[in-house]
């Protein structure tokens, strides 16, 4: 048995190490690329990402990988007649899975710990490098395509040309608020990150728009580092590290609850005044409305944590399936084995996910009903599971 375990080990093992590395390096190349045509990157910023994107591109190409390397090493002992030969031998397909599971399941845990590790370090790490570059992309941005517009499309810069002092020159900015167009003779840019902003210092101005026109001077028109490039933290359950998911709910749950005073103690004051009018105080409704958008934020938190460790274990589940699946249909062919087993998985497994998620999101189903799609590819693997040994 430790010759058959040793050689389930390595066999699998060097498929999953290879198959890991390469399309974890495919799936880092796709997400380089998008961060960099939605932020608009220069290449020379784009390598300062790679250790933050690759933590995130991990957690997506862990399962399939597994799954991959699974359904190839089945597929082959199944078709070369291996499995057979080791059932004749007296040894059940109990003895040789033991091992795959157990590696599924500690390779599950470091999905979940990898997800984890992208929320609470990737992603404020991509923050923080676009932060302290955001004068670096302006003036990139600016040199290569001589326009500029902010995330709110309120301020557009348009530059005939950058020089080598990282001065604009003839700038023309467009205050799309103001309704109103400035053109200057050079432009200086500042950055304050004590502030958070940035400054366009424009030089020897002439505006026009709103009844304005004619020559004024110097100005100084301040941009908020948020519309140059996305920083900041966000208010998304998925991109929140666990422990401001816990702070979160617990801040919801305590601003609910002040809500519920407010109702209370204008709805006693209505009843003391024998006022039927009110019952209808807008501050009523307005508490009302907050205590259900309250609601709405805790019950994202609340399925946050279970979802993490839902997907994360489904690593675990596409393996349960995976390989008596390759087992059972006793194909060398390992591509058959695999778009069989991973149809289902696109034609139920996520939806099921999805469906789950949405539902507890919004308070009809509890949060543990995220690992209904994990619990029924859990029975399908078992029916496999049950007919291998069977046969």
């Amino acid at each position: 048995m430790g010759v058959i375990v040793r050689y389930v080990l390595r066999e699998l093992g060097v498929t999953f190490l290879f198959g890991f590395v390469a399309f974890t390096g495919l799936l880092l190349i796709v997400g380089l690329v998008q961060r960099a045509l939605e932020e608009d990157l220069p290449l020379t910023l784009v390598w300062q990402l790679i250790p933050f994107v690759l933590a995130e591109m991990s957690s997506i190409s862990l399962p399939t990988t597994l799954l991959l390397a699974v359904t190839i090493f089945f597929s082959r002992m199944s078709g070369n007649n291996e499995i057979i030969a080791l059932k004749a031998l007296g040894v059940p397909p109990r003895a040789f899975l033991l091992p795959v599971y157990v590696i599924a399941f500690l390779v599950s845990l470091v999905g979940v710990e990898i997800y984890e590790y992208s929320v609470a370090w990737g992603r404020p790490g991509i923050a923080a490098v676009l932060y302290y570059n955001a004068e670096n992309i302006l003036i990139e941005t600016l040199t290569k395509k001589h326009r500029f517009e902010t995330k709110d499309k309120q301020i557009t810069i348009l530059v005939q040309g950058v020089d080598g002092q990282r001065r604009l020159l003839k700038p023309t900015i467009m205050l799309k608020r103001e309704s109103a167009t400035i053109e200057a003779e050079s432009a200086q840019i500042k950055i304050s990150f004590t502030t958070k902003t940035l400054t366009v210092a424009l030089e020897n101005i002439r505006v026009t728009g709103d009844g304005l026109s004619g020559l004024l001077g110097d100005r100084i028109i301040p941009i908020s580092l948020s519309e140059i490039v996305s920083i900041g933290e966000s208010n998304r359950a998925s991109e929140m590290g666990s422990g401001r998911i816990q702070e979160e709910r617990k801040k919801a749950v305590e601003q609910m609850e002040e809500q519920r005073r407010i109702i209370a103690a204008h709805q006693t004051f209505a009843a003391t005044m024998g006022s039927v009018d009110a019952w209808t105080n807008p501050l009523i409704n307005e508490a009302k409305e907050r205590i259900r958008s309250l609601q709405l934020h805790e019950n994202r938190l609340s399925v946050e944590p279970p979802r993490r460790w839902a997907s994360g274990f489904c690593s675990f589940f596409f393996v349960w399936l995976g390989a008596p699946l390759a087992i059972w249909m006793r194909k060398s062919d390992f591509f058959s084995s695999f778009f069989a087993c991973f149809v289902p998985i696109l034609l139920l497994y996520y939806p099921l996910l999805m469906f789950g998620l949405a539902q507890a999101k919004h308070g009809a189903l509890p949060p543990m009903c995220v690992w209904t799609a994990n619990v029924v590819i859990g029975l399908i693997g078992l029916w496999f599971l049950r007919q291998i040994h069977r046969y």
